[in-house]
C-alpha cells in the first residue's frame, strides 16, 4: 500500500475517533404523543371525509363490466369547461393543444392536485384535407405538421410540440386526415414518439389513416378512436353517442372521444353515474394499453356493430 494512502487513512480513523458524539434525539413526552396522534387522526379524517365527497369514483373490480376510457380534445382554449370536466369524480384523460392560450394553466391545474390524478396527451396539430380548416388555429399560433414537411421538420415540430406539454404520456392527432394518411409522415413522427417512450392514441379523422399502423410496425403502444362523442353536438346526439359506447364497453374497452362544451360536461355529469351502477367503470387511456393483447388494437376502432351505429363509419369527422 502506498505509504500517502497509508497516512491519509490514518488521519481520518484518527479524526473519526475523536468526533464528539451526535446529540441525542429529542425524547417526546406522553402528552406530546398524544397530541402527535390526534392531529394525525383528524387530518386521516378530513381526508376520508374528502375522499367520500369528492374523490374519483373507483368500481371495485369484482363490480366492473366494461371499461371506456374518455379523452377531452382541445384542452386549453378555455378554462370554465375545463374546470367542470376536472372536478367531475371520474378520470377522464385530457389532450392539450400545445399553442392554446391556456395550455400551461391546465397542465398547472391537473399537476397541482395529487387527490385527482389525470393523463395528459400532447393533442398535435396535423393537416387536415381541407387546408383552409387549419386557418383559425394558425392565427391562434398553432403549429401544423404538414405533408410538405421532411422528416426532419416534422420531428423538431413534434419536439417542440412535446415541449410545450412535458407531462404528456402520449399523443394522439388534432385533425389530421391528411397527414395521418401518409405512411412516410407517419413513420417519422412515431420514430419520435419511440425514443421518448410514449403511446399513440389514432384519432382516426379518416377512415384511411394509417397512425395505428405506423406505430404497431415500430413497436409503439397504439389505441384506436372507438367513439366521438360530440359530432353533432345536440344534447340527444351526446348521449346516444355515450350509450353506445357504454354498450360496447360490454363487449371491449372502448376509447370515447369529446370536445370541452356546456353539453357534454352536462352528459357526463349526469349519466356517468349511471353507467357506474351498470358496471361500466371509467379508466385512464394508459389502463386500456395494459389491457389490450398482443396484436389487438386496445378497444379497437371498428368493430362491426359500431358501424351502424354512428352517424358515419368514423363518427362524420373523415375530412378534418
Amino acid at each position: 500500500m502506498r505509504i500517502d494512502l497509508l497516512l491519509w487513512l490514518t488521519v481520518a480513523g484518527l479524526a473519526l475517533a475523536m468526533a464528539p458524539a451526535p446529540p441525542p434525539s429529542p425524547v417526546l413526552t406522553a402528552a406530546e404523543v398524544v397530541g402527535l396522534q390526534a392531529s394525525v387522526d383528524r387530518a386521516l379524517e378530513v381526508a376520508g371525509r374528502w375522499e367520500e365527497a369528492r374523490g374519483d369514483r373507483v368500481l371495485p373490480q369484482a363490480q366492473i363490466r366494461g371499461r371506456m376510457a374518455i379523452v377531452i380534445d382541445d384542452v386549453g382554449r378555455e378554462l370554465h369547461l375545463f374546470e367542470q370536466l376536472y372536478s367531475l369524480r371520474y378520470r377522464l384523460t385530457f389532450a392539450i393543444l400545445p399553442g392554446a392560450i391556456y395550455s400551461e394553466g391546465v397542465q398547472l391545474r391537473l399537476r397541482s392536485d395529487r387527490r385527482r390524478p389525470r393523463e395528459m396527451l400532447l393533442h398535435l396539430p396535423m393537416e387536415p384535407r381541407d387546408r383552409a380548416a387549419m386557418a383559425e388555429d394558425l392565427r391562434a399560433g398553432e403549429v401544423f405538421l404538414e405533408l410538405d414537411d421532411g422528416d426532419e421538420e416534422i420531428r423538431e415540430k413534434a419536439a417542440a410540440a412535446l415541449a410545450r406539454v412535458p407531462a404528456a404520456v402520449g399523443v394522439n392527432n388534432h385533425m389530421g386526415s391528411a397527414l395521418t394518411a401518409d405512411r412516410g409522415a407517419t413513420d417519422a413522427l412515431v420514430a419520435l414518439l419511440r425514443e421518448r417512450g410514449l403511446f399513440v392514441l389514432d384519432s382516426m379523422t379518416g377512415a384511411d389513416s394509417l397512425l395505428f399502423d405506423a406505430a404497431q410496425s415500430q413497436g409503439v403502444p397504439a389505441l384506436r378512436r372507438s367513439f366521438f362523442l360530440d359530432h353533432d353536438p345536440s344534447r340527444g346526439a351526446v348521449e346516444r353517442q355515450l350509450e353506445l359506447a357504454a354498450n360496447a364497453a360490454l363487449e371491449g374497452p372502448v376509447v370515447v372521444i369529446g370536445h370541452p362544451s356546456s353539453v357534454v360536461v352536462g352528459v357526463l355529469r349526469r349519466e356517468l353515474p349511471r353507467l357506474e351502477g351498470e358496471g361500466i367503470t371509467i379508466v385512464p387511456l394508459s389502463k386500456l394499453l395494459l389491457e389490450a393483447s398482443p396484436g389487438d388494437d386496445g378497444g379497437g376502432a371498428d368493430p362491426p356493430r359500431e358501424r351502424s351505429a354512428r352517424a358515419g363509419p368514423f363518427g362524420g369527422f373523415t375530412g378534418l
